[in-house]
């Protein structure tokens, strides 16, 4: 046995890497990301406090969003660990920890599968994998990523037998393959691309012959289950309040009336131009800021998609059975090109595609490997000099971004807000404020709405008109959750128009940890709670 089959047989990798996923989760520090202040906080305390039909989009579009994952993380930071943030941010590294497990277990059955052992260059594969930009850095987030790639990757895992199968079918590890896929998508829809793109991966693997389509259809049966048992009740509470089971995405299919007919997709990381399109990942080759204010610099998936180019040409040029027409080699580029496809047409969101971004390694090694059997040449000495360069040029030119951290507090989410006048409406101007709002005192006994770009797009619409009729009809006392930029961002602007005159009076500042850089800088930006008092308001 090498030492390589050793490392990757070893009874202590599993506790090795989820202690490896927590260590690094605490040495970053807690959590303060933008999703995490915008959406995952309130989503969480919402569902457990029923205000799906009370407030109106406090997080604005996100308050819609599947809330099950972001359940365990707030419930245990509020609760059994909230004096425990350490604790809690090293539970949420165990997630990096089992995916790189399962990265693990994929390399090495991938090596059987080509009947050899584990190699040296196994391991720097998984390593190339394990350490990618967005892979990498959410270790110990709440972005809920790393998550939904243990399932992805471990529908992977266990589809990899499908492609070594040479006669009959195994329907029932395909609909496992496919449950675990599904179960992925429904718990955030952005994972929608895996299942299609496996079920696909699985007939290209057969031959495209019908026993293929047997497993690939039994696939997508599978992840449709598995999608509804994740999404099912949530879609259809979205459907009984709005119309769109899927609210407010895709709403040109379903015809909410309370938005417009448009998809509600963020679309601002998708490619400028069709030379763009073709080969995105160069562009990431250096330092950028493609994902927005994230700069990064990620040379796998270019490298990637040049073994892949490479494979493909070699599959074109040798019509005839042989290493091009390997299988478990056959599965892993079908997966990979089309699940990069399929992100790249619905989002071009880049933490979005971490099970993508873990098999860029395993791609250069088994496109290396078809190369050396298409030139007749030793196998062992091209593929070491292909894994050996990519993994120098990875560690050489990879800049990691941080979505957001704080120093650790006394509890993990250190808020400290004024109380609201039971039966009082609260008005969250832009984002992301809506995490102040579980630890406003009588919170449960007040309503929130929100004014951001989501009213703007929903002009004319009933979402507009219900936070309109809400402000401009309540009895009680208004107050409004701000920053110095409502002015700039025009939140503040919407609120004067609905309530001519207002003005705010008795601000006090929110103080909250999660607002700190490591290096302790302020980003609170005046972040505060004040009475709204409007020119009509009675004494």
């Amino acid at each position: 046995m090498t030492f390589s089959e050793r490392v990757l047989r070893h009874r202590l990798l599993l506790p090795a890497l989820l202690l490896l996923g927590a260590a690094i989760a605490v040495s970053r520090g807690q959590d303060a990301a933008w999703d995490l202040k915008n959406y995952h906080l309130y989503n969480a305390w919402a569902f457990f406090h029923g205000r799906l039909g009370i407030d109106l989009a406090p997080a604005s579009l996100q308050s819609y969003f599947n809330p099950l994952l972001d359940l365990p993380y707030f419930w245990l930071g509020t609760g059994p660990l909230s004096t425990s943030p350490r604790v809690l941010a090293a539970l949420q590294g165990l997630w990096y920890g089992g995916a790189v497990f399962l990265l693990c277990l994929i390399v090495r059955r991938f090596a059987g599968q080509e009947g050899r052992a584990p190699a040296w260059t196994d391991l720097a594969a998984i390593f190339i994998g394990a350490t990618g930009t967005m892979t990498l850095t959410q270790a110990g987030m709440s972005t809920n990523e790393l998550p939904l790639a243990v399932l992805v990757m471990a529908g992977y895992l266990v589809a990899m037998p499908l492609a070594a199968q040479r006669e009959g079918t195994l329907l029932g590890r395909a609909a496992l393959a496919g449950l675990l896929c599904g179960l992925a998508a429904g718990l955030k829809p952005t994972a929608i691309v895996y299942a299609p793109a496996l079920g696909f991966a699985v007939w290209a693997a057969r031959g495209f012959r019908l026993a293929g389509l047997t497993e690939a259809v039994t696939l997508g049966v599978a992840a449709l289950f598995g999608f509804f048992a994740a999404y099912g009740s949530w879609g259809y509470s979205l459907w009984h309040l709005t119309g769109n089971p899927i609210f407010p995405m895709f709403n040109q299919v379903f015809h909410s009336p309370w938005m417009p007919d448009a998809g509600g997709t963020d679309r601002q990381f998708m490619p400028k131009s069709v030379l763009q399109t073709l080969f995105y990942p160069f562009w990431w080759l250096r330092k950028n800021d493609t994902q927005g204010g994230n700069t990064f610099a990620d040379a796998r998936y270019a490298l990637a998609m040049l073994a892949l180019l490479g494979a493909g040409a070699i599959a074109l040029a040798r019509r005839r059975p042989g290493a091009a027409s390997n299988p478990v080699r056959r599965m892993l580029f079908t997966f990979v090109c089309a699940a990069y496809v399929l992100w790249l047409a619905l989002y071009s969101i880049l933490r979005y595609a971490v099970p993508i971004e873990m098999l860029t390694g395993l791609t250069v090694l088994a496109a290396a490997s078809l190369v050396a059997e298409a030139l007749d040449r030793p196998r062992s000495r091209l593929t070491a000099a292909v894994i050996g360069a990519t993994l120098l040029i990875t560690l050489a030119t990879t800049r990691y971004t941080d979505w957001g951290h704080a120093p650790f507090a006394k509890t993990p989410f250190a808020v400290e807000a004024a109380a609201v006048t039971p039966g009082s409406l609260v008005v969250v101007l832009s984002a992301p404020n809506a995490y102040v709002i579980p630890f406003v005192p009588n919170a449960e006994e007040a309503t929130f709405v929100s004014l951001t770009w989501l009213n703007v797009l929903s002009q004319h619409h009933e979402f507009d008109q219900r936070v309109r009729a809400a402000i401009e009809g309540h009895e009680g006392p208004i107050y409004a959750i701000l920053r110095d930029t409502a002015a700039a961002d025009g939140s503040l602007g919407q609120l004067t128009d609905i309530l001519p005159g207002a003005r705010m009076d008795s601000c006090s500042p929110i103080r909250s940890g999660l607002e700190l850089t490591p290096r302790r800088r302020d980003l609170a930006e005046g972040l505060r709670l004040c009475k709204v008092v409007a020119a009509r308001s009675k004494p």
